[in-house]
């Protein structure tokens, strides 16, 4: 059954609270959040923050992705992709003991060209395609681990790193967070075998999203400020691809920092993005969306974090988004400012925005929590049963 306009995250933290045998003094001292913000939130009189989210969800005690509903099961199942998730959880469980293929495996470099295909897969959001051809890929990756030596063997490992990449962002991305965490942990296992130190600085930036999306802001920026002081010096048969990752590193950093409301750590770092970006130009390597454009659109996202709408629509109009971008940072792009319109009241804004992330990213707009709750928050606020907002939150999956 789709979620009615009334399930907003408010009244998940007000019904899980209750559950809890909490008061809103009790949750607001333990989330260490205003009583007054979280009375507004549960009654929907004001909406809630990443930070506030992350914040009720350490202190009721629960993962992020219960407060948000995740996964929307009903329409992953109406779409047919949790079918598609159960064979990358059963190829999830091995990496480090051999198939008993009797069959060779393709050499390392073929094997290649279909992780860069998941890859740019994933960029792109395409990700129904690229959810059918991971289960194969991964346990062709460990079978040519276990069956080459040498250069064949590094470059095997570098492949498997690559696959767990992108098991990552669908599970992140659909609400599979557990899943998400083992991917995390593969690529940990997988990058050193690759003696490719970018590998290592990727699981870096992705474990610094896990612990940005629970509240450990402090984790977080240690944890970037670490593959940061890990990526000086290093040699790299991809140097181009070290410089995008410093500057995606200091994007994340920014964001973490902003959603910590340090206004200060967050333009130093994103001044240093910015730099990187003016010498580098566009690097798409590592499976990363670099340059200045990108630049662009986390100011925007680190300016909401602080809370200063304003701002952040005035920048947003001076984001250009590249013909043949990244369509999934396009549409994560288009989703933040349909939330920042929301947030400001400008309703007919806010489903322009989410209506350009659709065309973007289809999926990821439709099953990210942010386009569910700016839904919600706009369909509590029009009088109109009918129309365009009522056909994007039918497909949504909001009634």
């Amino acid at each position: 059954m789709p979620d009615s306009t009334d399930t907003h995250i408010g009244v998940r933290i007000a019904e899980l609270r209750t559950q809890r045998g909490l008061t809103q003094t009790g949750l607001a001292m333990r989330a260490n959040v205003s009583k007054s913000l979280l009375s507004k939130v549960e009654c929907g009189q004001r909406p809630a923050s990443s930070a506030f989210i992350a914040a009720c969800a350490r202190g009721l005690g629960l993962p992020v992705s219960e407060l948000l509903g995740q996964p929307y099961s009903e329409e992953l199942r109406r779409d047919r992709l949790d079918v598609l998730i159960q064979p990358i959880r059963v190829g999830m469980e091995n990496w480090d003991v051999p198939h008993d293929w009797t069959t060779p495996p393709r050499h390392p470099s073929l094997i290649s060209q279909d992780v860069q295909r998941l890859l740019l897969q994933r960029r792109h959001a395409d990700y129904t395609p690229m959810l059918r051809d991971l289960p194969g890929v991964i346990d062709e990756c460990v079978h040519a681990v276990h069956t080459s030596t040498g250069e064949d063997r590094r470059f095997a490992y570098e492949c498997l790193a690559g696959a767990f990449r992108c098991v990552f962002t669908v599970a992140w991305n659909f609400g599979y967070l557990d899943l998400a965490t083992v991917a995390l942990d593969r690529i940990a296992l997988a990058a050193p075998h690759a003696d490719e130190p970018g590998l290592l600085a990727v699981q870096s930036y992705l474990r610094a999203q896990t612990v940005l999306a629970h509240g450990r802001y402090d984790i977080g920026l240690r944890v970037v400020d670490r593959a940061l002081r890990d990526l000086d010096g290093q040699g790299s048969r991809r140097p181009r691809g070290l410089d995008a990752l410093r500057g995606s590193l200091h994007l994340r950093a920014a964001v973490i920092a902003g959603r910590a409301k340090d206004r200060g750590r967050a333009d130093g770092h994103l001044e240093e993005a910015r730099s990187l970006a003016e010498v580098t130009g566009e690097l798409p390597d590592y499976g990363l969306t670099w340059g200045l454009p990108n630049v662009g659109v986390h100011a925007v996202a680190i300016v909401s974090e602080l809370e200063e709408y304003d701002e952040a629509i005035r920048l947003a109009k001076d984001v250009k988004i590249p013909r043949g971008w990244s369509r999934s940072r396009a549409g994560h792009h288009w989703m933040d400012v349909a939330r920042i319109h929301a947030w400001a009241g400008s309703r007919t804004e806010a489903l322009k925005c989410l209506e350009r992330a659709r065309r973007a990213a289809p999926l990821q707009t439709k099953y990210h929590p942010t386009t569910r709750e700016t839904v919600v928050q706009l369909r509590r606020q029009e009088r109109s049963r009918g129309g365009p907002l009522a056909r994007f939150a039918a497909w949504v999956g909001v009634a």
